[in-house]
């Protein structure tokens, strides 16, 4: 059972103040009435590699975009689904309901081509900025993939040579700085000072082998690249060892059980903004523990844990 009262203040007034403001990187702060969300998953032919769960990277692609869906929001959220592969994407759902969404999920299928990420990633975008620009919305694209560009046709805006440098200081003209205009400007030839226009979270699978020769996998310029614009535009990033359980919403310590454990860290923190609350309490990353965050662990509790005793669970209602 939540508490009545914490921190002197009721938990039905501080799930309230998280409907007013949500944050769109750490320079604009911007009242939203309703979040668009493109989830974008890679279907090319390594997302068939299995991970040690024993499910392919695409499989458990697919389990991440409905833990997105099916997560609890301070926003009404619309979403549309697109997949990638070879020199494309397809638009698999237009903008719809969560449940719809789910559906739409459960029926993908993987492919076998390559990795055009940057005209997906840009096309998205621009779809985005396009889709009802008279609602005040939160504009997200929500990738989940596993490999670095590679196939982005050269009639595409965004088509260029990998970038030399790493981000934020990337080359001008590659499809780097390209993607990372897009999300800031709405344009792929244009940089800005300004907060970013999107927000862009990143799930990406990796295998530390693969990454050789750099000795911290996490310091790739491809992963530092999605977790530069990820952190920059005021999304989420989450990397995905294969040799790791998949993360679920809720797990504090990433150990693939959601358990009392998970809850007290979130109760340690609940009524607090991030800093100081601890950050692996707020679930949803919008800077604060609040009821959602709550909702997050308390509706996967148990998700994840071996069969037999588990530690003590609180019990679930109001």
């Amino acid at each position: 059972m939540l508490p009545r009262r914490l921190n002197g203040r009721a938990p039905g007034a501080l799930a309230a103040s998280g409907l007013a403001l949500v944050l769109l990187g750490s320079a604009d702060a911007r009242a939203f009435t309703e979040e668009h969300v493109i989830i974008l998953i890679d279907r090319s032919g390594s997302m068939l590699t299995t991970r040690a769960s024993g499910q392919t990277r695409f499989v458990e692609a697919v389990t991440r975009g409905r833990d997105f869906v099916q997560t609890p929001n301070v926003l009404p959220r619309r979403f549309a689904v697109w997949t990638f592969e070879g020199a494309t994407y397809r638009r698999e759902q237009g903008f719809m309901d969560g449940a719809s969404t789910v559906t739409t999920l459960n029926n993908l299928t993987s492919g076998l081509g390559a990795t055009p990420l940057a005209v997906a990633v840009c096309d998205a975008a621009d779809e985005l900025l396009q889709f009802e620009p008279g609602v005040d919305a939160r504009k997200v694209v929500h990738l989940i993939s596993d490999g670095e560009e590679n196939s982005t046709p050269e009639d595409s805006p965004c088509y260029g040579p990998s970038s030399n440098k790493r981000y934020p200081d990337l080359e001008e003209g590659s499809w780097q700085w390209k993607v990372r205009n897009m999300l800031k400007t709405g344009d792929p030839l244009r940089d800005s000072p300004n907060p970013f226009q999107l927000v862009f979270d990143a799930d990406v699978f990796y295998n530390h082998l693969n990454l050789s020769p750099f000795a911290d996998p996490l310091e790739s310029p491809f992963l530092t690249l999605l977790r530069g614009l990820s952190r920059d535009s005021g999304g989420q990033y989450m990397p995905i060892e294969d040799s790791r359980p998949l993360p679920i919403p809720g797990d504090t310590d990433g150990n693939g059980c959601i358990d009392s454990k998970d809850y007290y860290l979130m109760l340690a923190s609940y009524g607090l903004s991030v800093p100081p609350g601890d950050p692996k309490a707020d679930f949803n990353g919008d800077k604060v523990v609040d009821f959602t965050d709550y909702s997050i662990v308390l509706g996967n509790l148990g998700r994840g844990c071996a069969a037999g005793p588990q530690p003590w669970l609180p019990m679930s209602g109001g």
